[in-house]
């Protein structure tokens, strides 16, 4: 980790200023929730790459849906790194707006350890939530086990995980609330996250377009590195609370 770098990012985030973070899965690396796209990501293995694309749900839903039950039940054991703390506190230094292609929730998790309430939206949906997939209710509950490949009680459709798979459009109103924080932000912050999952990688490029500095915290080059006005080098859990702390001790 470059210290000089962290001062450098520090300037741009002293003076409350209008933030747009765009995290992507280096942020929940830490906590042992599996990166998608990095060296040793989700995607590069076939078969689970395979359970990312909606038209896998039609041919093979049982082993689809089981994979899903487990990454569920997973959660259920991670807890928030330094990463997600640090980031929560930093959100009380300006207008934060935190849009996360994360479908976890360490990251509200860690806004409720340090009592902070957070503007958080997902992306790509939430691991924990169940939704039918021909009427679209859904509810919250971690424990629903869908390898049984429940039905919905409203309608009889079949129950997945809520979160969005590729085929799938990402929901609207959460688009539009993390591009209109794109549109509004003096710096955008990019956390752990690789820059090649679109519509999510266009929300930093509106921001600069939009006159926001880019800051890019991220362990290797991404797809946005070119953009930035500065980056550091190292992984969020190390790099977020030493900027914290430089951002607090320069606020007293």
């Amino acid at each position: 980790m470059n210290l000089h770098a962290v001062r450098k990012a520090s300037a741009y985030l002293i003076g409350s200023p209008t933030v747009l973070v765009c995290v992507g899965s280096g942020l929940s690396a830490e906590s042992g929730v599996p990166t998608f796209r990095g060296p040793d990501g989700m995607f590069t293995d076939p078969r689970i790459a395979n359970f990312t694309q909606v038209d896998t749900f039609e041919r093979e839903p049982e082993a689809m849906l089981t994979w899903y039950q487990e990454r569920r039940t997973q959660l259920n054991s991670v807890r928030p790194n330094t990463g997600h703390a640090a980031l929560a506190r930093m959100t009380n230094t300006g207008n934060y707006t935190i849009a996360t292609q994360n479908v976890d929730n360490l990251m509200e998790a860690a806004c409720k350890a340090e009592g902070i309430e957070a503007a958080i939206h997902h992306l790509h949906g939430l691991l924990s939530q169940v939704r039918c997939h021909e009427c679209g209710k859904h509810f919250d509950d971690l424990s629903f086990d869908l390898s049984r490949c429940p039905r919905c009680e409203a309608c009889g459709g079949r129950l997945r995980p809520g979160v969005v798979w590729f085929g799938e459009s990402l929901p609207e109103p959460t688009l539009e609330m993390c591009m209109q924080a794109a549109r509004d932000a003096d710096v955008c912050l990019m956390l752990g996250t690789s820059g090649l999952v679109y519509p999510a990688a266009a929300l930093p490029e509106m921001a600069r377009s939009h006159g926001a500095k880019l800051i890019e915290i991220n362990t290797e080059l991404t797809a946005h590195s070119d953009l930035c006005e500065v980056i550091v080098r190292g992984s969020t859990a190390t790099v977020l609370p030493v900027l914290e702390r430089v951002i607090r001790d320069a606020a007293h």
